[in-house]
C-alpha cells in the first residue's frame, strides 16, 4: 500500500469521525428576557447559565455544562429586555437528546434605579434558579432557549428599606412557542401585560414607553390578556380568547386605556 493510498484513507476516516461528531451535538443559545416592574432600571449581575442533557437512550451523556456570560461587565439592565429585546447569556454545543435542566447563575452586584435613586438588591440565598425542562435537542441544529425573568414578582420588600431579589423564572424554546404582540395607548404609560390560562398567569411583559409596543413571548394556546396600568388614573382592560401558535405572532393591534372617572 503506497503513501498516497494511506493518506487518502486517513483523510476519509477523519472526515467520517468529524461528521459523526457533528451529528451527535447541537448548538444552544440561551437568551434572557424580562417582564419589568415599577422601576426605571433593574441591574442584575448575570454570570452565565448551566445546562444538563440526557441522551436518547436515557443515560447521562455528560455532566452539566456551564456557558459563561462573555461580556466584560456582567451587569444587565433586565428592565430593558422587553418587546423584541433580549440578552445572550451564553451559547455552546451540547450532546443531542433532551435538555432536562437549566440554571441561571447570578452574582451579588444587583440594584434598582427608581426616580433617580439607587437601591441595592439582596439576592435571596435560598432562591432556586434552576428550571426543569424536557426540550429535545436534535443533532446539527441551532436551538434558541429563553429565560423569562419576571422582575415584577421577583423583587420583594425586605427589612427596613431593603429590597430582596427572589427571582421568578420561566424557560421556553422558540421552536414550540409563539408571541402575542400589540400596542398600548396613550404613549408613555407603563403597564404590565399578563397572558392568563384559566386562573394561572403563564407569562407577562411590559410596555416600551417610546413606542407603546409590547410582546408576550413563549406562549402557545388560548389566553386571556389582562392589562394592568401602573398609573392609577387609568382603568385596566382585558382581551379574551387570544390564540397563540408556535413560531407565529398574534397581533392585537393598538389597545387604548380608558381614564378613570373622578
Amino acid at each position: 500500500m503506497n503513501k498516497l493510498t494511506l493518506l487518502l484513507i486517513s483523510v476519509l476516516l477523519f472526515s467520517s469521525c468529524t461528521d459523526a461528531s457533528e451529528r451527535s451535538t447541537g448548538l444552544v443559545n440561551v437568551f434572557l428576557i424580562d417582564a419589568p416592574g415599577d422601576f426605571d432600571q433593574v441591574w442584575v449581575e448575570v454570570l452565565g447559565v448551566e445546562l444538563k442533557t440526557i441522551g436518547t437512550r436515557g443515560q447521562d451523556n455528560a455532566d452539566a455544562k456551564f456557558f459563561p456570560n462573555d461580556q466584560l461587565i456582567k451587569r444587565v439592565n433586565v428592565a430593558a429586555l422587553i418587546n423584541t429585546n433580549s440578552f445572550l447569556i451564553g451559547r455552546g454545543e451540547l450532546s443531542s437528546g433532551s435538555i432536562v435542566e437549566m440554571e441561571l447563575k447570578l452574582g451579588t452586584d444587583n440594584y434598582v434605579i427608581r426616580d433617580g435613586e439607587r437601591t441595592n438588591l439582596v439576592l435571596d440565598e435560598g432562591a432556586d434558579l434552576s428550571l426543569l425542562l424536557n426540550t429535545a435537542l436534535d443533532p446539527g441544529i441551532s436551538l434558541d432557549m429563553f429565560i423569562d425573568f419576571d422582575i415584577y414578582r421577583s423583587i420583594i420588600q425586605g427589612e427596613g428599606n431593603s429590597l430582596v431579589l427572589r427571582p421568578r423564572l420561566r424557560a421556553f424554546s422558540s421552536l414550540n412557542t409563539g408571541n402575542i404582540a400589540g400596542g398600548l395607548r396613550p404613549l408613555g404609560e407603563k403597564a404590565i401585560i399578563y397572558a392568563i390560562q384559566n386562573r394561572d398567569t403563564i407569562a407577562s411583559t411590559g410596555v416600551d414607553e417610546g413606542t407603546g409596543n409590547f410582546r408576550i413571548r413563549g406562549v402557545n394556546g388560548n389566553y386571556r390578556i389582562t392589562i394592568q396600568p401602573l398609573n392609577a388614573d387609568f382603568l385596566g382592560d382585558t382581551v379574551n380568547n387570544v390564540n397563540a401558535a408556535p413560531r407565529q405572532t398574534t397581533e392585537l393591534g393598538n389597545l387604548t386605556l380608558r381614564p378613570r372617572e373622578n
